[in-house]
């Protein structure tokens, strides 16, 4: 018998007093009374044999240890729930399907595509969340994930689910009365940097036979949505996945100033941990993007 553990509910009522400082807010978000929340604390400081709060005028100030206990607490009981979650939907086959994705990626191009998946599986709550880089499956609660970049992720299957294709872009005022008329041209305009991909200018470059040597100066931005609106602000040249500036191309809000998309080494891949092979939410998502990734118009 674990004689140190306490009652679920009674740390349930520690952590939202931590949080909020106030046992009256804490009752209210719990659905419990005041005087319920106040026994359940006392009930945990006399498990512990420690006072966890002292009142200080109308506000609950909780003692170091039990801010340190309170931090460990919230998470294990995010945790627990995650876990509750993932188990009734996995066992029901419907419920909460959580999707990392990268962030330009999932507002461009997933969203918008998404309808589909949600008409054709009612029973399916979607839950999307940013990534940028691979993480590790087991420290993390995400079902599964669309990965940008090498076909290798520890502890992940992984299936191709398309290329990846760049081209130059800019804003027609950047160019003024100064077409380029060849990619040497370019050199003349600030080029917008990716901070995720700092090699990308580089090897565009590259490919084309282009010097270099001022391939990676330019300013920088973290997301490609920052790096696309810093071009449509005139900022200078970005070099972008093509069907990421569809309707910036379409709408005249953005150029392609030279014909030089290359294919990248970097490709997209639907990604998951080995365990989720199988669970029917998982693979329908898999299938659907896949179908999607496949009927990709080209720019």
């Amino acid at each position: 018998m674990r004689r140190t553990l306490p009652p679920t509910t009674s740390l349930a009522c520690f952590e939202a007093v931590l949080r909020h400082g106030s046992v009256t807010r804490a009752s209210e978000e719990l659905n419990m009374t005041q005087s319920a929340v106040s026994r359940r604390i006392a009930s945990l400081e006399e498990q512990l044999d420690s006072k966890l709060f002292i009142r200080e005028r109308k506000r609950l100030i909780p003692l170091p240890a039990a801010k340190r206990y309170g931090q460990e607490i919230a998470r294990i009981l995010a945790d627990i729930e995650a876990s509750t979650t993932r188990f009734i939907s996995q066992n029901e086959q419907i419920g909460l399907l959580t999707i990392a994705v990268p962030p330009t990626l999932g507002s461009r191009w997933l969203i918008p595509r998404l309808n589909t998946f949600i008409s054709g599986h009612p029973g399916v709550d979607l839950n999307l969340v940013s990534k940028i880089r691979p993480f590790d499956f087991d420290q993390e609660n995400i079902d599964a994930a669309i990965h940008a970049g090498s076909p290798t992720w520890q502890g992940a299957h992984l299936e191709f689910l398309m290329d990846e294709y760049v081209i130059p872009v800019c804003a027609p005022k950047l160019l003024g009365d100064k077409p380029v008329t060849s990619i040497a041209d370019m050199s003349r305009y600030p080029l917008i940097q990716h901070t995720t991909r700092p090699n990308l200018w580089h090897e565009w470059c590259v490919h084309f036979g282009v010097e270099p040597a001022r391939s990676k100066a330019g300013p920088r931005f973290e997301y490609y949505s920052h790096v696309i609106q810093a071009a449509v602000t005139g900022i200078g040249m970005a070099v972008v996945p093509d069907f990421l500036v569809r309707d910036e191309l379409e709408l005249g809000k953005l150029v392609s100033p030279v014909d030089a998309r290359m294919k990248c080494a970097h490709a997209y891949y639907y990604a998951y941990p080995h365990r989720m092979h199988g669970n029917p939410n998982v693979m329908a998502f898999g299938s659907w993007i896949a179908k999607e990734c496949q009927s990709r118009p080209a720019v």
